[in-house]
């Protein structure tokens, strides 16, 4: 059965590797299955997760990575073409839009906003966001993470700044690419050639959802955001995954 991973609480927290999601992934390689990592990451490109992969001892090529800023810059050309765009992002999303044929452009001249995580937010950029919202014809977010796991803990995600947006002009986006969003995760099955996998994630309503979603079997590994202490109420308010794991080399070792 292919896989379908998140990164960010299953291999990694920031740039510390997860050892168990590391040997999991090399037992998948050894094995000969098919995967393609699926990341909600608005800050990074794929050329920086590769980076990011070999630092951790993993040779992995560009076509295994789906990540949300990606996702976003192809789903904006394949729906609208080429686009003047504002965005909140930082340089591994601008370079993805650059890299889909977007020009990247200040707020009072953009046709679209793309919001996404920036770790140097200021009051400055909150404002020309705001303003490009209130005017831009075309408005998507890369993905609706309130949080995301940083490496000494949980650190505030691209829903922070689509709250504000909404709380000031009661708009929300047009689409969010990042999971539980379908497209991302279509776009992953296109990677795999396939038609089902076992989604693999840290967050019951992120990526365990993602995957029902799309008809997939689900697996839910406790090395991130959701844990022991808040497994049970995860699971009342979203569902149950179908596999539990204490971290990703347990869950493979034993599907």
């Amino acid at each position: 059965m292919p896989y379908i991973l998140d990164i960010d609480g299953v291999i990694c927290r920031g740039s510390k590797p997860i050892v168990e999601g590391i040997k999991a992934v090399k037992l998948l390689i050894d094995r000969g299955e098919k995967f393609v990592f699926v990341s909600n990451n608005s800050t990074r490109s794929r050329r920086m997760l590769l980076e990011r992969f070999r630092s951790f001892g993993l040779d992995v090529s560009e076509d295994k990575i789906v990540v949300a800023t990606y996702a976003t810059s192809i789903y904006l050309k394949k729906r609208y073409g080429k686009l003047k765009i504002f965005t909140t992002g930082e340089k591994g999303l601008i370079d993805e839009l650059k890299l889909a044929g977007h020009e990247i452009v200040d707020y009072d001249d953009a046709e679209c906003l793309v919001v996404a995580s920036n770790r140097n937010l200021d009051y400055n950029l909150m404002t020309k966001a705001l303003r490009c919202c209130m005017k831009a014809d075309i408005y998507v977010a890369t993905n609706p993470d309130k949080i995301f796991p940083g490496w000494d803990g949980p650190i505030p995600g691209t829903g922070m700044i689509i709250g504000a947006l909404y709380w000031m002009t009661s708009r929300m986006p047009d689409a969010i690419v990042g999971k539980p969003s379908e497209i991302i995760m279509n776009e992953a099955l296109s990677k795999l050639k396939c038609k089902n996998a076992v989604v693999v994630g840290d967050q019951i309503d992120v990526d365990v959802v993602a995957g029902k979603k799309i008809g997939c079997k689900t697996a839910l590994v406790l090395t991130g955001v959701t844990t022991r202490d808040n497994l049970k109420k995860m699971i009342e308010k979203y569902g149950k995954p179908d596999y539990i794991a204490d971290n990703l080399f347990q869950l493979v070792k034993n599907l």
